[in-house]
């Protein structure tokens, strides 16, 4: 199979016409992120329809498009256009039912920044739900903006536009975050995907983070 696309924990590869396989090169179980995918899918939420799941791999609908992310760095949309289309992604995310959940709790993310978010002719798609869980509204944000800044000031190439665009954020998005920061902080700390560059300045973008709640 052609590799078509890594990321820090995952490799993804054509599969046939209009599918791509996903396999976790941890070897951990797909199967739970492929059944929340499917119900999401029913609520009519933008993201990629999975088509099978075993074990590690998922496939699932091939979804084209720049990312977000490689739009902004690009220059051909405007930080007050992504930070928009983040937070709509953020509040539609958010408003869904969601039955099991916790009173004040809805389904979050928590990996919902520019690289996951794939612009198609059709809109915005929202990739990558393994993190995703129950939570509240806030810690998603609060993940969100510290993420952004951690890969912000640990990329002087990137600095200057993805600092730009969290302050378009956090102004668009609305939801309050200062309450979930500290599970937010514990959360981030603990990914153990982050780049040497990223953790050096993870106490900076804690502070960051705080100073936008």
């Amino acid at each position: 199979m052609e590799l078509i696309g890594t990321g820090r924990d995952a490799d993804v590869f054509a599969y046939d016409d209009g599918l791509v396989l996903r396999r976790n090169r941890d070897g951990r179980s797909s199967e739970r992120e492929g059944a929340l995918m499917v119900r999401l899918a029913g609520l009519g939420y933008p993201l990629p329809r999975v088509h099978s799941v075993r074990g590690p791999e998922m496939v699932m609908e091939r979804v084209d498009g720049p990312t977000l992310g490689a739009e902004l760095f690009a220059g051909t949309r405007p930080a007050e256009e992504g930070a928009a289309i983040l937070a709509d992604l953020h509040r539609g995310l958010h408003a869904l039912p969601w039955p099991g959940a916790a009173p004040g709790e809805c389904l979050v993310h928590l990996d919902l920044h520019p690289l996951n978010v794939i612009m198609t002719g059709g809109g915005p798609v929202l990739i990558d739900w393994t993190n995703a869980r129950e939570g509240r509204p806030g810690l998603d944000v609060a993940v969100t903006v510290l993420t952004i800044a951690q890969v912000g000031l640990a990329d002087d190439d990137l600095r200057d536009v993805l600092l730009g665009f969290l302050a378009e954020f956090v102004v668009r998005v609305a939801t309050p975050y200062a309450a979930e920061l500290p599970e937010a902080v514990a959360f981030r700390r603990a990914n153990p995907h982050q780049t040497p560059a990223e953790a050096a300045l993870f106490d900076d973008a804690v502070e960051l983070t705080r100073r936008w709640a």
